[in-house]
C-alpha cells in the first residue's frame, strides 16, 4: 500500500504527485499506475484536512483530486487550493462520481475532470497534457 511519504534512492530526482482519495483501492490503482515509470513520488492523503495542511509546502507538480472526502470536501479544498499562493497554478486533476450540474452547483469548474468510472488511458493522457517532459 502506498504510503503517505514515499521515499528512496533518487526520490528527490522525481516529481511529485498528491493524491486526495478516501478510497484505498483507488489509491493502490494510482500508484501502479504511476510507479512502473520510476518518475514520480507520489504522496496519499485520505481526507481534506491533512491535504490542505500539507500539499502547500509539498512542491508538488500536480494534485490528484478526489470531491466526496471526510473532513473537508473536495470542492472546498480544491477552492483553498486555488486561492494559496503555493498552489496557485498546480494542475489539479478533479476525480469525481458526481455530474457536471452538481459540480457546478458546488462552485467547482475543474479544467481537468476525470468522471468515474474512468480508464487509466485517460488519466495518463491527462498527466502527460498537464507535466511538461512526462514520459509514458
Amino acid at each position: 500500500m502506498l504510503e503517505d511519504t514515499k521515499t528512496g534512492s533518487g526520490s528527490e530526482k522525481r516529481r511529485i504527485i498528491a493524491i486526495v482519495e478516501d478510497d484505498v483501492r483507488l489509491i493502490e490503482m494510482f500508484s501502479d499506475m504511476l510507479a512502473f515509470s520510476g518518475q514520480w513520488q507520489l504522496h496519499a492523503f485520505f481526507d481534506g484536512e491533512s491535504a490542505l495542511d500539507q500539499i502547500p509546502d509539498l512542491g508538488a507538480q500536480l494534485i490528484i483530486l478526489d470531491v466526496g472526502l471526510p473532513h473537508l470536501d473536495g470542492a472546498s479544498l480544491y477552492k483553498m487550493l486555488r486561492g494559496h499562493s503555493k498552489t496557485r497554478t498546480t494542475p489539479i486533476i478533479v476525480v469525481t462520481g458526481s455530474h457536471d450540474w452538481e459540480l457546478h452547483r458546488m462552485g467547482l469548474q475543474a479544467g481537468f475532470l476525470l468522471q468515474k468510472p474512468f480508464s487509466p488511458t485517460d488519466l495518463l493522457s491527462m498527466i502527460h497534457a498537464l507535466v511538461p517532459d512526462y514520459k509514458q
